[in-house]
């Protein structure tokens, strides 16, 4: 089924950009599957919540997987004849409708596990050297600025799903703060070292800046 799964989503996402298509998807289901190994869960859940867990990403400048797609999750799945036994399916649903919950204070603690580990995967993805490149590239695919030192710092409002800022902006108002929002423990030391390397990063990127190195 998990086969399946990934063949129909290199079909789904092939429009969306890259970072938030195939190749994104399949690195979260990496991490999740890993995360699971040591923290439990369904595997069949995890795997399936995160391969189609940016199904209809693609629309306007907001990356937000809505009520559209999971009609379309749901249609799909039960084209593949997805065992629904105990509720699989509609907790594959439920995993993806709310993994884009950016509540930092909460950490997704009211959500299953399976939700809990795919949020943790698709966060870690957003982090590290990999995060450093996707961040700049939606930054320019939205056409907006790449930013300066001046922007090193938060705005006055969270983070929402859709925010739009400059590349430098958005490690101070969602990257950053995506380690102490880890739900499990596994991930938490996954993420420790990448924003570890997102801080040397921003911190050599205003030296460089300033002409200092």
């Amino acid at each position: 089924m998990i086969e399946k799964i990934k063949k129909l989503a290199r079909i789904k996402l092939a429009n969306n950009d890259d970072a938030h298509g195939f190749i994104h998807v399949e690195r979260v289901a990496n991490l999740a599957e890993e995360i699971r190994k040591h923290e439990g869960g369904d595997k069949l859940i995890i795997a399936t919540a995160s391969y189609m867990h940016d199904w209809c990403t693609s629309k306007g400048r907001a990356y937000h997987v809505g009520e559209e797609a999971m009609r379309e999750i749901r249609a799909d799945l039960t084209t593949l004849n997805f065992p629904n036994d105990s509720g699989s399916l509609e907790a594959v649903i439920d995993a993806i409708r709310n993994h884009e919950e950016y509540d930092f204070k909460k950490a997704g603690k009211k959500f299953s596990k399976e939700c809990q580990i795919l949020q943790d995967a698709d966060r870690l993805d957003a982090m590290g050297a990999i995060g450093i490149g996707r961040c700049f590239f939606t930054t320019a695919k939205l056409n907006e600025p790449f930013g300066t030192p001046e922007d090193m710092s938060k705005l006055g409002e969270d983070y929402s799903v859709g925010q739009i800022t400059s590349g430098v902006r958005h490690f101070y108002t969602k990257l950053l703060n995506l380690k102490d929002s880890m739900n499990t423990e596994y991930a938490r030391n996954l993420a420790k070292e990448r924003h570890d390397f997102m801080v040397e990063f921003l911190d050599r990127l205003k030296l460089e800046w300033l002409g200092k190195i």
